[in-house]
C-alpha cells in the first residue's frame, strides 16, 4: 500500500474534497509522528484505490462555498479564488497518561512548520491556503466525536490527523469512512482496527499493531523453548467500576496472551494510579510461586516502583526471573534520563533500581539517530517556543 492509495480515498468524494499530492502528504506524515516515538512497523492495509467511491446512497451535502476544476483537482476557495486545504487535527490538550507526549502542544509545531516548508514559494504546495483546524478531543469518545462535528459542519476537512486514543479512533473513523475523509494516527494499535471493512476503510495507522509485540514474544518463547504457563502478566488496569473501558496495556497483553498460546498463564492487574509500592510487593509474591517470566506494562515510574519491589524479594539477584517491559508510547526516548533513574528520589534508590534493571528487557520503539532527524528535532525544539500561529 503507498501513499498515493491512501491519496486515492479522497478522490471518490468530489465535489467536495481537496486531492493532496502524495509527497506532501508524506512529508506530513513524517513531521506528524516525529514526536510520536519512533516507527516500529508500519500498517498501511488502507482499502486501495476507489474503495470507497461515492454512491447515491452516500450523502455528499457541502455547505461550504467551494467549487472543483478538473484542471487542478484541488478545491478552490471562491472567496479567494486560491487552492485550499483543510487539516483537522483531533488531539488531546493534556495527555491522558504522564508517558504520553502526543499531544496539541507538541504536534501542532510540527504541522506548522510542514506547511510553511510546503507552501513557500518553490514548495510543493505553492499557491495553497492550508487551515489548520484542531479540537481538544480529551481521549473522550464524547468530547473526540463532538469535536469532528464541529469541524465537518463548519467546512469539511480534507483529512483528520488523530485522535491517538482507541476509544476515540472507533467512532471518528467510523464517519471518516463515511465522509470519504482519510485519518492518519500514531494510534490505533488495537487489532480490531484492522478490520477495514468493519468501517475503517480510510484509516491508517503509522505505529503497527499490538500483535506485533505478541509475534515478538512468541519468536522468544520459541527460540529459548518457554511454556505459556512459565509467564505472568502484571500490567496498568482500570476499576472496571469506573467504567473507562480497557487501558492501552491490557490491550497490548491480551494480544501477547493470544499470540504465544498463554490460556495457562497468570494474569494480576493493578490501577496505577491508585496502587501503592506494598501494592506491587504483594502481586510478586504471587507471581514469585508460579512464573518465571514476568511480561509487564505500566509507565516508566510504575515499571521502576515493580522492579525495586522485585530486587526486595530477591527476584533479581537470585537470577530465575526474566522481567519484559512492554513500553507502548516510547517515552524512553523522550527523556535523556536512564530509566531506572528518578531525580526526586535518594542516591540509595536510584543505586538499587540501577542494579534491579539488570534482569529487566525493554521493549520499546528505536528513536531514530541519523543526523537528519537530529537537526530536525532541535529545529522541532525551537520552534516550540513560540505559541503555534493557527490559520
Amino acid at each position: 500500500m503507498s501513499v498515493t492509495d491512501v491519496i486515492d480515498l479522497r478522490r471518490a468524494v468530489k465535489p467536495c474534497t481537496a486531492t493532496l499530492q502524495p509527497l506532501v502528504l508524506l512529508l506530513l506524515l513524517l513531521l506528524f509522528l516525529a514526536l510520536g516515538g519512533g516507527f516500529p512497523g508500519l500498517d498501511a492495509s488502507v482499502s486501495g484505490p476507489g474503495s470507497n467511491k461515492t454512491s447515491g446512497t452516500l450523502p455528499q451535502n457541502c455547505d461550504h462555498r467551494t467549487m472543483v476544476t478538473d484542471d487542478y483537482d484541488v478545491t478552490v476557495d471562491a472567496e479567494t479564488n486560491g487552492k485550499f486545504i483543510k487539516f483537522a487535527i483531533l488531539l488531546p490538550e493534556k495527555p491522558s497518561k504522564a508517558r504520553d507526549v502526543r499531544i496539541l502542544s507538541t504536534v501542532l509545531p510540527v504541522i506548522e512548520m510542514a506547511t510553511k516548508v510546503v507552501t513557500d514559494p518553490g514548495g510543493l504546495l505553492a499557491g495553497f491556503r492550508i487551515e489548520i483546524d484542531h479540537r481538544d478531543t480529551q481521549c473522550s469518545s464524547t468530547y473526540g466525536g463532538l469535536g469532528a462535528f464541529d469541524m465537518f459542519l463548519k467546512r469539511k476537512p480534507d483529512i483528520f490527523f488523530g485522535p491517538i486514543c482507541d476509544y476515540v479512533i472507533a467512532p471518528i473513523a467510523r464517519y471518516g469512512a463515511v465522509w470519504g475523509i482519510p485519518l492518519i494516527t500514531s494510534g490505533g494499535l488495537t487489532e480490531a482496527f484492522s478490520l477495514k471493512h468493519k468501517g475503517y476503510s480510510t484509516l491508517t495507522r503509522m505505529m503497527g499493531n499490538y500483535h506485533e509485540f505478541g509475534a515478538m514474544m512468541r519468536d522468544i518463547h520459541l527460540h529459548y523453548q518457554w511454556t505459556a504457563g512459565s509467564a505472568a502478566y502484571l500490567y496498568h488496569e482500570w476499576d472496571e467500576k469506573l467504567g473507562r473501558g480497557f487501558t492501552d496495556c491490557s490491550m497490548a497483553i491480551n494480544s501477547i496472551n493470544r499470540a504465544i498460546g498463554g490460556n495457562q498463564t497468570t494474569s494480576d492487574t493493578f490501577d496505577e494510579d491508585m496502587a501503592k509500592y506494598a501494592d506491587y510487593l504483594r502481586l510478586l509474591r504471587r507471581i514469585e510461586k508460579r512464573a518465571r517470566i514476568v511480561i509487564m506494562c505500566a509507565s516508566p515510574a510504575t515499571i521502576r516502583e515493580i522492579m525495586l519491589a522485585a530486587a526486595e524479594l530477591n527476584m533479581v539477584s537470585s537470577g530465575e526471573y526474566v522481567f519484559f517491559n512492554i513500553e507502548i508510547f516510547g517515552s524512553m526516548a523522550a527523556t535523556k534520563n536512564p530509566p531506572w533513574y528518578s531525580r526526586n528520589d535518594t542516591d540509595e534508590r536510584n543505586l538499587k533500581a540501577k542494579e534491579a534493571y539488570t534482569a529487566l528487557l525493554q521493549v520499546v520503539a528505536r528513536e531514530p539517530e541519523d543526523e537528519e532527524y537530529q537537526q530536525f528535532s532541535n529545529e522541532v525544539s525551537q520552534h516550540n517556543q513560540k505559541p503555534p500561529k493557527i490559520t
